[in-house]
């Protein structure tokens, strides 16, 4: 039982460092879009592909941090 819950505990550590990249993009997006929306309105679409952008660059540096500690703590622990 316990190499089973081992699995399922990397596999749910797996889905969170996925889901985290993808709210992060959704997130900066949400906010380009408010931004454009009601602050700025007349930089249409700048606003969005600037947050975008910094979404997916900021994403994926927590993406690959993330999936790279994982990487190292599995390793560890098969030692």
């Amino acid at each position: 039982m316990a190499g089973q819950e081992s699995n399922l505990s990397q596999e749910a550590r797996g889905w969170a460092i996925a889901t985290n990249f993808a709210f992060g993009v959704a997130g900066m997006v949400l906010i380009g879009f408010l931004l454009e929306r009601y602050v700025w309105p007349k930089a249409s679409p700048w606003i969005i592909v600037g947050c975008a952008t910094a979404g997916l660059i900021g994403g994926g540096y927590r993406f690959l941090s993330d999936a790279l500690a994982a990487n190292r703590s599995f390793s560890t622990k098969k030692r």
